[in-house]
């Protein structure tokens, strides 16, 4: 069997930007209004929520919930939003 060879990814980072707290507050706002009173907590997760250090500039996001089976009845909310829901992802 051929071992299949992985390309190689770029990845960037850059030096702590300030705004990436209020980006994470305002995308959390954003998922609230969505998930309505199923959401609990917003956590800002990964390398953008540590100050001082190089970071992609992803934001990162946790979300919990009451209840996990409710989430995906906010998919149409959140597709028109933007957002691709992708469900388990394949994971059980």
């Amino acid at each position: 069997m051929k071992e299949k060879k992985i390309p190689a990814r770029k990845i960037t980072l850059v030096p702590h930007q300030p705004e990436w707290a209020a980006r994470f507050r305002a995308e959390a706002l954003r998922l609230r209004a969505l998930l309505g009173d199923n959401a609990v907590a917003f956590h800002h997760i990964g390398s953008t929520a540590i100050p001082d250090i190089k970071a992609k500039p992803i934001i990162d996001l946790l979300v919990e919930v009451r209840d996990i089976t409710r989430v995906d009845d906010s998919n149409s909310k959140m597709i028109r939003q933007g957002y691709l829901p992708k469900g388990e992802f394949g994971i059980p």
